[in-house]
């Protein structure tokens, strides 16, 4: 069994515009550090307005399969924003986006962990689903994060009391209960954390799920994987200049505050340190 430290996908030519996936976690008013999971509502509003002045297109999940997939080229300038986690701070978001019209994605943790405060109630999320900008897709059941148990360990069998069919349960059960309180078919998945190996993909492909986000930086073009969507962590703590370099090459960039500097992107136990 080989865990997935990094998946190929492939690297777009200068000549064939790709996309962008932007990893948003708590867009906060209050003064909580900023960092890799953490942003500044003003922040967010400045960068949005960037995006919007720099004449970005913003893709919905849609549209950014249908670059992967070959059927329409990308614009010449795009991005995908997506929020995780489902925290109730991202209705921070909301008049922001729809003041540029630029669709989102938020990913919810469908069990009794994820929902209520301060993540989202089912009232809200329904809210935000209704929404013609908006869409709400699986970050399964529970969200394990643990370096040392989470998908990747349950499924390898490194943890008692944990196996491959727990791990298969968070996909299916968080699809199942988000089609049921929603009422349409939910057909994206990310990783928590952004954590996977080739059984974890080949079990969300069985359990229905068309699209799969990682949190890989990296840009997204034809010939990309459907079931291995790069995506880059935006770093709260950043600046203005450095999110547009972010936008523009897909990299992540980890920056520093108050002293403190975030952590950046740590892989499972079991993952390779590439």
């Amino acid at each position: 069994m080989t865990t997935l430290a990094l998946v190929p996908a492939s690297i777009s030519t200068a000549a064939e515009p790709s996309v962008t996936v932007l990893i948003y976690h708590e867009i906060v008013t209050d003064d909580a550090v900023p960092g890799e999971t953490v942003i500044p509502l003003a922040s967010f509003v400045a960068q949005m307005r960037w995006l919007h002045q720099n004449r970005y297109t913003v893709l919905d999940l849609d549209g950014l399969s249908a670059v992967v997939r070959g059927e329409r080229r990308a614009p010449r300038r795009a991005v995908v924003i997506t929020i995780d986690d489902g925290w109730k701070s991202g209705l921070n978001a909301l008049p922001i986006l729809e003041e540029y019209k630029f669709p989102a994605s938020f990913w919810i943790i469908a069990g009794e962990r994820g929902i209520g405060e301060p993540y989202l109630t089912w009232e809200q999320i329904e809210m935000i689903d209704r929404h013609p900008l908006f869409e709400v897709q699986s970050h399964t059941m529970s969200h394990p994060w643990d370096r040392k148990s989470n998908l990747v360990t349950w499924v390898e069998n490194k943890v008692p009391g944990r196996s491959i069919d727990d791990a298969r349960l968070e996909l299916t059960e968080s699809k199942r209960l988000l089609e049921s309180r929603l009422g349409h078919p939910i057909t994206a998945l990310a990783w928590p954390c952004g954590w996977y190996n080739d059984d974890l993909v080949q079990m969300a492909k069985d359990a229905g799920y068309s699209m799969v986000m990682t949190a890989q930086e990296g840009k997204n073009g034809p010939g990309s994987s459907m079931l291995a969507i790069r995506r880059t962590f935006v770093d709260g703590a950043c600046d203005l200049a450095t999110f547009a370099k972010t936008v523009r090459t897909g990299g992540y960039r980890v920056c520093a505050t108050s002293g403190r500097p975030t952590l950046g992107h740590l892989p499972p136990a079991s993952a390779s340190d590439d």
